[in-house]
């Protein structure tokens, strides 16, 4: 159990927390507490039934023992560190959304989908990937290019968006088996 969840959530966790932290290697650091306590907890897995809103909830309170270890150093209090990882009222639905793009990059052929990850969700620099991949720079934006259009092309048949003032707006159709 405890492999299919690191399998199914560790890349879209990590890049949830790159994304409030702005560092890879202390995203890494704290994702690893993330999965420590998953471990930990691993028997009630069963029983929580929002899966992803669970781990999300972990990973902010992961990022705020974070905040608040270094918060002398800061000089913020717990209010403005909570501000920075705070979730607006749509992240069930950005969860959701969330959880329907790691199964579409996953469904991508193999040439994209490793490129996609690297690119996008382990924001890898594309000269890095082309050596690692052993391809031309070109090649690697062109792979890059050609994923994201299929992974376009799926969300919108798996996902209805409407555009509002605050953003987009997503309704999975549960068209790519990510309905819980």
């Amino acid at each position: 159990m405890f492999d299919k969840i690191w399998q199914d959530f560790h890349q879209q966790l990590l890049a949830f927390i790159i994304g409030k932290v702005g560092d890879k290697a202390l995203a890494e650091d704290i994702l690893q507490e993330v999965f420590i306590k998953v471990h930990k907890n691993i028997d009630a897995v069963n029983e929580i039934k929002q899966l992803n809103a669970w781990l999300y909830q972990i990973c902010r309170h992961a990022i705020i023992d974070h905040y608040r270890s270094k918060k002398n150093d800061t000089g913020q209090n717990d209010d403005e560190i909570a501000k920075l990882v705070a979730v607006e009222e749509s992240s069930a639905d950005q969860v959701q959304l969330n959880t329907c793009i790691g199964i579409l990059i996953a469904d991508l052929p193999e040439q994209y989908r490793n490129i996609l990850l690297a690119s996008e969700l382990e924001q890898e620099k594309q000269q890095s990937i082309a050596e690692k991949q052993q391809l031309s720079l070109t090649a690697v934006k062109s792979r890059i290019k050609r994923g994201r259009q299929q992974l376009k092309q799926k969300l919108q048949a798996c996902c209805d968006f409407e555009f509002k003032e605050n953003g987009p707006e997503a309704i999975c159709k549960s068209q790519c088996g990510c309905s819980t």
